[in-house]
């Protein structure tokens, strides 16, 4: 359960009041978005992590650090409430939960696979030219770009019923948030982020 807490990683804002963007901004921002994808080498935030769920009041707040390196290097590292490291590389999902660790293959599980890439594709922007896999709408609202995908395949869907993704001016994404279908939320925001700077090789061992 605590992994699907953890991979349920990205709702709760009004989408009232937002303007749907025209073809045009569409294939405008696809083509900003493409073009800052390519460019993405490394990446590198911290994080608050908030999940709320339906039947309690009170919300679950997380906070740690994120690094990302092209192509598909990705590593969570929560510092509160408690040490947990998630570590996406070469096919295999890395879990050190206070010096417990494990492994597992996402390579040879096709929904689990398909996770992996989804929180990938969220961070780096790639998501958005998946439209094999997803249905895609823009929104916009004050100086953010909102896309909502919705999966296509049931598995994922019961899993992910809608993920937001909120990109800045910059075409930077600064908050994802994923909606379960029990109604659970959580959003993720990001801080102080850095692009294209160099992070360490140690930083994505196992």
């Amino acid at each position: 359960m605590r992994i699907l807490n953890i991979l349920l990683l990205f709702l709760s804002l009004n989408l009232a009041a937002q303007d749907e963007l025209s073809k045009e901004e569409i294939s405008h921002f696809q083509e900003e978005m493409l073009t800052k994808a390519n460019e993405l080498t490394t990446l590198e935030a911290d994080f608050i992590q908030t999940k709320k769920i339906e039947m309690i009041t009170e919300e679950s707040v997380s906070r740690g650090k994120l690094y990302y390196q092209n192509p598909e290097k990705l590593k969570w590292e929560y510092a509160e409430p408690q040490d947990y490291v998630i570590l996406f590389i070469e096919g295999e999902l890395h879990i050190n939960d206070a010096g417990d660790k494990s492994v597992r293959n996402t390579s040879s599980n096709k929904l689990f696979d398909k996770i992996a890439k989804l929180i990938t594709g969220s961070v780096n922007g790639k998501l958005l030219q998946d439209n094999e896999n997803f249905d895609i709408s823009y929104t916009r609202k004050n100086n953010l770009i909102a896309a909502l995908i919705i999966p296509k395949d049931k598995n994922l869907k019961a899993m992910f019923a809608e993920i937001h993704l909120f990109f800045n001016g910059e075409n930077i994404v600064e908050q994802v948030d994923l909606k379960e279908e029990a109604g659970d939320m959580t959003t993720l925001e990001f801080r102080n982020i850095k692009i294209n700077q160099e992070i360490p090789a140690t930083f994505f061992e196992p």
